[in-house]
């Protein structure tokens, strides 16, 4: 009796010690606890709430948004696939390649439309979606989107570069 207490003892221990030991040392993904993140159709909405409460939306603007960010997500996701894929054939060709010429340029034109095509399309999500709010609420929504929605960071938005 004494053996198997004893080894279930050891047993929980060693779970408990791999369970820590894997959380410290194993890279975190960076993902959030979505467990209480409204959901719908598989899509995680954090960033409607937080849209909602900081624009102060109503109920009808909330929803007009909602629909229309799940509209779009199949569209990012198709964009952000292709994104994904132009980069690695960037990455092969230049990496197989010491000049600027031939698969190299014509993957840079690739991903440079790429670009342009996912810039437009986010643009045009972005006055649809301002659309939906009173002047005031889509003033301030435009400011702090479209600096994301260009790559730009937000604290330099304004295009001034400071060269040290």
């Amino acid at each position: 009796m004494k053996r198997g207490l004893l080894i279930l003892i050891a047993a929980i221990l060693l779970g408990i010690g791999m369970f820590y030991g894997s959380r410290t040392m194993l890279p975190s993904c960076g993902c959030e606890d979505t467990s209480n993140v409204p959901t719908e159709n598989g899509s995680l909405l954090p960033e409607l709430e937080w849209l909602r409460h900081s624009l102060a939306l109503t109920d009808a603007q909330f929803e007009k948004v909602k629909a229309l960010h799940l509209a779009y997500q199949p569209r990012c996701e198709e964009l952000c696939a292709r994104v994904h894929r132009s980069n690695q054939a960037l990455l092969k060709s230049s990496s197989d390649s010491r000049k600027v010429e031939g698969d190299v340029q014509k993957h840079l034109r690739e991903r440079a439309d790429l670009t342009m095509e996912c810039q437009q399309a986010m643009l045009k999500h972005v006055y649809e979606t301002a659309a939906c709010m009173d002047e005031k609420q889509a003033a301030k929504y435009l400011k702090l989107v479209l600096p994301n929605a260009f790559g730009l960071d937000p604290s330099r938005a304004d295009g001034v570069h400071s060269h040290n």
